[in-house]
C-alpha cells in the first residue's frame, strides 16, 4: 500500500504507464491505525522510489487501491501484496497499459466515503494526522468512484 498526499514528483512519472486496481479484505484490526499509518509510512517511500503513483480507499476492513507506473514495477508489487498476510480476498479488477496517469503527483493518497471529500493522509511518528484537502479532476473521481464501491461492496461478489 502507499500513503499521502500530493508530494514532489515522484520518480519516472512519464512515458508508459501500467494502472493496476484490486480490493483486498484487511487482516488488520480496525482500531490499529497505528498499523496503518506504518504501512502508509513505508510504502510510500517505496512507492515514490518506483515510480508508483495511486491512491488507496480504505472502508471498513476493506481496501481498494489504483496502483499507477511502469508496468514491471506496478505488476512486482501487486504480488508482493496479494503475499501480504494482512490481506486476503485480494481480486484484481483491472490491469493494463493507459495513455496516461491520473495520480501522477500522488505518492499514494488515502481517499473518503462516498460523498465526503477526499483527504489526504499524512503518516506520521504519531499515527495517521489529516493533511489539507485537494480539488481532484472528473477522470481522477471515476476511478476513486470505483474504488469506493470496492470497498463499499458494490463489485466484491464477482
Amino acid at each position: 500500500m502507499g500513503t499521502e498526499t500530493k508530494t514532489a514528483e515522484p520518480a519516472a512519472t512519464t512515458g508508459p504507464c501500467f494502472r493496476l486496481i484490486y480490493r483486498s479484505h484487511s487482516r488488520l484490526p480496525a482500531s490499529d491505525a497505528a498499523a496503518l499509518a506504518e504501512i502508509l509510512k513505508v510504502a510510500r517511500v517505496k512507492n515514490a522510489s518506483l515510480g508508483i503513483t495511486g491512491a488507496l480507499m480504505l472502508y471498513d476492513d476493506w481496501f481498494a487501491q489504483v496502483l499507477e507506473g511502469p508496468q514491471a514495477a506496478v505488476e512486482t508489487l501487486f504480488a508482493r501484496i496479494k503475499a501480504d498476510p494482512r490481506h486476503d480476498a485480494i481480486r484484481l479488477t483491472e490491469a493494463g497499459p493507459v495513455p496516461k496517469r491520473q495520480f501522477e503527483k500522488w505518492a499514494m493518497a488515502l481517499v473518503a466515503e462516498h460523498h465526503e471529500p477526499d483527504m489526504p493522509m499524512v503518516a506520521t511518528t504519531g499515527g495517521l494526522a489529516q493533511g489539507a484537502p485537494w480539488r481532484v479532476s472528473l477522470e481522477q473521481e471515476a476511478i476513486l468512484t470505483r474504488l469506493r464501491d470496492l470497498t463499499r461492496g458494490y463489485g466484491r461478489s464477482s
